[in-house]
């Protein structure tokens, strides 16, 4: 332990002052930063501090407004008294009704257990549409062994693609141009906020207007007796209806069709359709034997294909003149700022309108 007292050096005091000072400086320089932050900060802290106020305020008076309509709609609850009766008469007539469908289910079932399908003729009809589309598979590959043969021209499509890139690269520099003009349109964001207030008071407004008619609705109360005078005719009304469709089903259960004449009609049918789809294979085979002129074709392709490019060519004319335009941006200024002037006298009037319409007490 000596040794060890002996090897350390102690401090003189003067170090121990410079020390203080340095430890002092990084102190008052902390609470200087600290400072400054709080000062840039503050009226954001404020605002945010107000707006959460607002909004605290807000969802406690929806919420207690909400808790009140609940408790009404319970004790509302509490006095009504259904008929247990009634209610089970209709039950009861419900249950009968979907007991009556779920034999008819049955009846239907085993009527169809009892059928036999004719297995020959579904094979022939198989059979028919395999080979059609035998036929039109065999026409897709002469198709594409056609398409296969035919060889472009690279050198006019690789001068077509060259003057859509050349397009393209003009339409990108127009718009980054476009928009390094938007960056410098500064708005007037006193004349938006007030805008803003506006419409924020509106929507309050409209809010206490509602709240005041779904109080004027809790007040009101329903005739029970004539609403359950209304319901016991609909049943009954019901009840006939379903009446009248048990004796049509019976009825239409006890008609039986007629098979050979049904059989004989599609027989004649398939025999159009088969009749029809040869001709169509002599139109195929017809159509197989013409041979296009693709000079031609080519010539007229060129012809667009100049067409297009000129169109271009005036497109870019005219798009230059456009950037040479420079519009007035203060009289479109001056023309919004009015228009939302007379938006704001409007509103106001709707406001008194709607203030002699809440003073207006009609004799409900």
């Amino acid at each position: 332990m000596k040794k060890l007292e002996e090897n350390e050096k102690q401090l003189t005091p003067e170090e121990i002052e410079k020390e203080k000072k340095i430890v002092d400086e990084l102190y008052r320089k902390e609470k200087e930063e600290r400072a400054e932050y709080l000062r840039e900060h503050e009226e954001n802290r404020k605002k945010a501090f107000k707006e959460s106020q607002e909004l605290i305020s807000d969802l406690i008076t929806e919420k207690s407004f909400l808790r009140e309509k609940l408790r009404e709609k319970d004790k509302e609850r509490i006095t009504l008294k259904p008929k247990i009766k009634e209610t089970s008469a209709l039950i009861e007539g419900s249950i009968e009704n979907k007991a009556f469908i779920r034999e008819k289910r049955r009846e239907e079932d085993y009527q169809r257990l009892d059928l036999k399908p004719d297995f020959r003729k579904t094979g022939e009809v198989i059979s028919k549409s395999i080979d059609e589309k035998a036929f039109i598979i065999n026409k897709k590959r002469e198709s594409d062994s056609q398409r296969l043969k035919i060889k472009p021209d690279k050198e006019k499509i690789s001068e077509v693609i060259n003057k859509a890139v050349s397009d393209k690269a003009f339409l990108m520099e127009k718009k980054k141009e476009q928009e390094s003009q938007l960056k410098t349109i500064k708005p007037d964001m006193q004349t938006a906020g007030q805008a803003i207030e506006k419409t924020i008071g509106e929507k309050a407004f409209m809010q206490e207007k509602l709240r005041e008619s779904e109080q004027q609705r809790m007040m009101l109360r329903p005739d029970f007796k004539a609403t359950s005078e209304a319901i016991s005719k609909a049943v009954a009304e019901k009840a006939f209806r379903m009446e009248k469709k048990r004796e049509s089903d019976l009825k239409r259960t006890a008609l039986k069709p007629d098979i050979k004449k049904t059989g004989e009609v599609i027989e004649k049918s398939v025999g159009e359709k088969a009749f029809r789809m040869n001709k169509q294979r002599e139109f195929d085979a017809i159509k197989k034997e013409i041979k296009p002129d693709i000079q031609t074709a080519g010539l007229a392709i060129e012809k667009t294909v100049g067409e297009k490019a000129f169109m271009q060519e005036k497109l870019r004319e005219s798009e230059q003149q456009r950037l040479k335009l420079q519009p007035d941006f203060k009289a479109t200024s001056e023309a919004i700022s009015k228009a939302v002037a007379e938006k704001a006298f409007r509103m106001e009037k709707q406001r008194e309108v709607d203030e002699k319409r809440k003073q207006i007490k009609p004799d409900l």
